[in-house]
């Protein structure tokens, strides 16, 4: 993803969220090992709510890889990030397990609602897996 591109698609989805009021800096093409869980991150927000600004890191499609579910796609996964900062004022606590489940469905929801946004703007009616090539091929071996 180049630089230019990144900024529009972020100006873009900013606009459409709503979150003009946001000071967000986006470093794009990270190394995995830039990110808090390098082993699953595909990307990561650090926000701040009471100041409204964020960091929003995504990784390169090449450190993305192949071997993954679904194919890489950057402007899903900034939406997705996005949308931490929508929903950052609906407090946390991981410190139970109520909070844990609370934080999982959060999650879910968050990439749900990221899946639709970015189907909705390409026009796609049809939900599909988008399996990248790797297991493309493990499905038709077996």
């Amino acid at each position: 993803m180049d630089e230019k591109k990144a900024t529009e698609l972020l100006e873009e989805w900013q606009e459409r969220l709503d979150l003009q009021d946001w000071a967000i800096r986006l470093k794009i093409n990270c190394e995995c090992s830039d990110m808090d869980d390098p082993e699953y991150s595909v990307g990561e927000t650090h926000w701040e709510t009471t100041n409204k600004c964020a960091i929003i890191r995504i990784v390169s499609e090449e450190q993305y890889g192949n071997d993954r579910i679904f194919a890489y796609d950057f402007e899903k996964t900034l939406v997705h990030e996005l949308l931490h900062c929508k929903f950052s004022m609906i407090d946390k606590d991981l410190n139970t397990y109520e909070g844990i489940v609370a934080e999982q469905a959060r999650h879910q929801l968050i990439d749900d609602l990221a899946r639709a946004l970015v189907m909705a703007k390409r026009r796609q009616t049809k939900r599909s897996l988008n399996f990248s090539n790797k297991v493309k091929n493990m499905r038709d071996v077996h």
